[in-house]
């Protein structure tokens, strides 16, 4: 599903609303499958249940001040269907049949809440309760991670937190230095 968000203001930083979506549909599926299943952000824009990619989440600049937010969903898809060996879907998490019109009424809901406590408070993520929710739901964070650079490069490091702009903090090893990262593809280091 795609979301056109138009804040009315040019001068609100669109970059929080892909996570945004992530969290609402993080809440949404707490809610949808069963426990013990755990349901987590891997910033910046994918959702897993149980460490498996249930969900990718892509915003667009399509004007000045209106992005357009997607969300891919793996709702029914069998094993044999998966996209790649470390994905999931709802079905397999532990629901057999899922209502697709009503778990995409409750990611609308829980994305409009989120997106207008955002423009209700200018745009500052932290009034919004973002940045703390953030904090909640993101397996990234306190995990060893090795970021693929926009342009080029690689930076490994630890996870330690997302700052008010919603970009991920790492600090590298062996420099006390934290490095503010905007984007890239983030992997989680399993062993070391």
């Amino acid at each position: 599903v795609s979301v056109l968000c138009v804040p009315g203001r040019a001068d609100l930083d669109p970059g929080w609303l892909p996570l945004v979506a992530g969290l609402a549909l993080v809440a949404t599926l707490r809610d949808v499958v069963p426990a013990p299943a755990e349901v987590t952000l891997k910033w910046p824009n994918d959702v897993h249940v149980d460490g498996r990619k249930v969900s990718g989440i892509l915003g667009e600049l399509v004007a000045p001040g209106r992005m357009l937010v997607g969300t891919g969903l793996n709702l029914t898809l069998e094993e044999a269907e998966l996209p790649t060996p470390t994905s999931t879907s709802v079905r397999l998490a532990g629901v057999p049949d899922p209502d697709v019109d009503a778990v995409l009424a409750a990611y609308l809901r829980a994305f409009r809440a989120r997106y207008l406590a955002w423009v209700e408070a200018d745009g500052d993520a932290r009034a919004a309760g973002l940045v703390d929710e953030l904090a909640r739901t993101c397996a990234t964070i306190g995990r060893d991670v090795r970021v693929e650079l926009p342009g080029g490069g690689e930076l490994l490091g630890r996870a330690t937190g997302v700052d008010d702009d919603g970009r991920l903090t790492v600090e590298s090893a062996g420099d006390p230095a934290v490095t503010s990262v905007a984007a890239g593809d983030v992997t989680h280091l399993r062993y070391q």
